[in-house]
């Protein structure tokens, strides 16, 4: 072949070459778009006006303008937490589709289903522990005792008489009540409900009448008087509550149990957007109206990254399987 002709079928394919690298151009910019390039949607697993609703609709106010796209909460609630959970755990791990939990779904449920459609250990990505929830201990108000003892010998005397609600069977509270009656010596009928909302209003309708609760889904009703709190699980009294004693106070042991709120992501998301969140939900404590939004409803901003937490989650699992199995607390 002449030069000439090598020289022309160079020409040609350089031109080709040319016009394919251009007709990929307007596709580059979506394969090299910065995560996030679109909305988010955070699954809290609980219905909403609980714990887990009121802390992760914060965490997305507070973290959308950060991450420059909007972060919509959804609620997936049922089956103690396992099907908003279930939903995360099964989404394409792309990094929108988050998970907001508490304990229940991820290292207590477990000890209660044999078959879980998810292995919260190998399922998902523990991002961070972003705060806890402070608990009471609160009867309706028509129950007639002004105090955990005046409670506790009520039940004594008439174990058939009172019923306990829980945002669900395998719930922490719903663990955390059932250690208490073991310590305190009583006997209750657990009343299941789905979520916190409803919970709380059997308790204010009194079909149950004893309740371990979420200091925030609880202070309004006790302003008004319409619950009485009894006791706090935390070792200090609340700031909110300087008037509620410790279990300790009333003679009981602390359970040195801690309810908290997470962040999950499904396992084989990009480490670019675990970081990302890892990153900023590490900067939280240093947002000043965060802080204060939490504390004014008696949440306590707490923040551990992914190595601290999963650490965490990996023990409490163990605990919670043997506190359970030493307390004979059996699914139902």
């Amino acid at each position: 072949m002449s030069n000439r002709g090598v020289s022309s079928r160079r020409r040609g394919l350089a031109a080709i070459a040319l016009l394919f690298a251009g007709a990929l151009m307007p596709c580059m910019p979506a394969l090299a778009q910065k995560y996030p390039a679109r909305p988010v949607k955070l699954i809290s697993p609980f219905p909403p006006g609980g714990g887990v609703d009121i802390v992760g609709r914060l965490v997305a106010q507070t973290l959308a303008p950060r991450l420059g796209q909007q972060i919509v909460v959804e609620n997936i609630s049922g089956a103690s937490g396992t099907m908003g959970t279930q939903a995360v755990a099964r989404a394409a791990p792309d990094g929108y589709t988050v998970l907001f939990a508490p304990p229940t779904p991820i290292t207590i449920v477990e000890n209660f289903q044999a078959s879980l459609p998810y292995d919260s250990g190998r399922d998902l990505i523990a991002i961070a522990l972003v705060g806890r929830n402070p608990g009471l201990l609160v009867i309706n108000a028509s129950v007639k005792a002004e105090s955990l003892r005046e409670f506790v010998a009520l039940a004594k005397a008439d174990p058939s008489k009172y019923f306990y609600g829980t945002p669900g069977r395998g719930h922490a509270f719903h663990m955390i009540t059932e250690l208490f009656a073991m310590e305190a010596g009583i006997t209750m009928t657990h009343v299941p409900y789905k979520g916190s909302g409803p919970a709380v209003i059997g308790l204010l309708g009194g079909d149950v009448q004893f309740m371990v609760q979420s200091a925030e889904a609880v202070k309004e009703h006790l302003k008004s008087g319409r619950l009485r709190a009894l006791a706090t699980l935390e070792s200090n009294r609340l700031e909110g509550f300087p008037n509620v004693p410790t279990l300790a106070e009333t003679g009981l042991p602390n359970l040195n149990v801690v309810n908290w709120y997470g962040v999950f992501v499904p396992a084989k998301t990009a480490r670019e957007v675990v970081d990302t969140w890892e990153r900023e939900l590490l900067a939280l404590p240093k947002d000043a109206g965060f802080v204060q939004k939490m504390k004014d409803s008696n949440f306590e901003p707490i923040v551990h990254g992914s190595a601290e937490f999963t650490k965490m989650l990996a023990l409490e699992r163990q605990q919670w399987k043997t506190v359970i199995r030493n307390a004979g607390i059996k699914g139902e």
